[in-house]
């Protein structure tokens, strides 16, 4: 991969770029070594808590409140 296709992608994920640009020491990193860009994604992703598990965690956690709200509303 080069730099410029990974600065490309980086420009379309404004979360993975926020994590960049909090974290500065993978700037080197992947200047260096841009094969290790999908571990960066993954590591970032992760940390975000923007992964799929995550994301149904959320999901199921805005259901049970919902399920509460509307158990309260019944009372």
């Amino acid at each position: 991969m080069t730099i410029k296709y990974l600065m490309k992608d980086l420009y379309k994920q404004p979360e993975v770029l926020f994590y960049l640009r909090t974290h500065p020491e993978w700037y080197k990193v992947l200047n260096r070594h841009p094969d290790l860009y999908k571990n960066f994604i993954k590591l970032a992703k992760e940390e975000l808590k923007l992964t799929f598990s995550h994301k149904l965690d959320r999901f199921k956690n805005q259901v049970q409140l919902l399920s509460l709200i509307a158990e309260y509303m019944k009372h």
